[in-house]
């Protein structure tokens, strides 16, 4: 009973000091204030402990939300949309290999944690691999934070705006039709990725869930939008989860790990650009489109970016879509296969 009360103080005070951020304009603030809320807590001597089962909640929550987003992209340029897409591949291939080579070779990390640390993006998708791989997430964790941050403040800085106020909350408003059809989503998405769970398939909640977001949406004749306040929670929890990564470092190895991921962030932004400049000199796409489309970050920052440029933010939420559902097959289908393959020689 105790820890149950800890834990919804601390879900509560974390959501205060994400709020409160996010009213004065912080972008992704929900995440950010419970990651600085845990770790001037444990400085204080306070821990607070999160559900047992929040990865799951995330991937679920974050995958019917980005699923039922398919249908609300409307790509203004038709053209080469092949060859941008085999660009993309590529652009995701030369970041995954050139951070890989990093934290393997320079920073000496093992390859379980150089190939989760190098992937780019999805944060909720990797920490969920390394709960199934039962990789020690807290360096991983500390690369997909700052690769983050970084991502943020870049596209602050190229929007040159701070963000606009926020409210604290919103609620949900739902008709009984828009319920049901929200309970068919999770439902089928919790339901398909526990089948694949026992098949051994590593966090496949997210990739269940937005299969079936976007299908549905598809099927049925109603605009459908997942509740904010359910996503502003999985936000929530997520910075807690990782804010709990945080403070198993002591400072020096922190400052360590920040500066490695900090290196290979930037190096990944310049290639980027490298590859960004080449795709628009062969297609004809605006190289600030490509760039924030390509970047290794959150598909909500970079899409947010577009909007307030006034640039095409369908094309660029597409290919973060895309982009997602590619890092986050990837890793699943290459842990599969390697534990089919130790059992058989087992």
């Amino acid at each position: 009973m105790i820890k149950l009360i800890k834990m919804i103080v601390g879900i509560a005070i974390c959501a205060v000091v994400g709020g409160v951020l996010t009213y004065i304009g912080i972008p992704l603030a929900l995440m950010f204030g419970p990651i600085i809320a845990i770790i001037i807590f444990n400085r204080l001597g306070f821990s607070f402990p999160i559900p047992k089962h929040t990865i799951t909640f995330v991937q679920v929550t974050l995958g019917s939300s980005v699923g039922l987003m398919f249908n609300q992209v409307s790509l203004k340029e038709a053209d080469n949309l092949l060859l941008l897409l085999m660009t993309l591949v590529i652009c995701l291939a030369v970041q995954f290999s050139f951070s890989y080579f990093w934290f393997y070779r320079k920073v000496g990390w093992t390859k379980q944690e150089a190939m989760l640390g190098s992937v780019p993006g999805a944060m909720a998708a990797i920490l969920a691999l390394t709960d199934h791989t039962h990789t020690p997430p807290q360096k991983i964790v500390i690369s997909h934070t700052i690769r983050l941050i970084i991502l943020i403040l870049l596209a602050g800085i190229v929007v040159g705006s701070e963000g606009d106020s926020q409210p604290l909350f919103e609620l949900p408003s739902l008709t009984l039709e828009s319920t049901f059809w929200l309970l068919v989503i999770v439902v089928s998405g919790f339901i398909a990725g526990l089948v694949l769970q026992r098949l051994r398939v590593p966090a496949p909640f997210m990739l269940t869930s937005l299969a079936a977001a976007t299908f549905i949406q598809g099927w049925i004749d109603i605009q459908l939008s997942f509740p904010l306040m359910l996503t502003e929670l999985s936000m929530v929890l997520i910075g807690m989860n990782i804010g709990n990564h945080f403070i198993v470092f002591p400072l020096s190895a922190l400052i360590k790990n920040i500066y490695s991921s900090a290196q290979v962030v930037v190096i990944n932004i310049i290639l980027t650009f490298f590859i960004t400049v080449f795709a628009s000199w062969l297609t004809g796409y605006d190289i600030a489109v490509l760039l924030l489309a390509w970047a290794p970050g959150s598909m909500e920052a970079m899409t947010f970016a577009a909007i307030t440029m006034n640039l095409d933010a369908g094309f660029v939420m597409s290919n973060h879509i895309i982009r997602m559902v590619i890092i986050q097959t990837i890793p699943s289908v290459v842990l599969f296969l390697q534990e089919r393959k130790n059992k058989r020689k087992e």
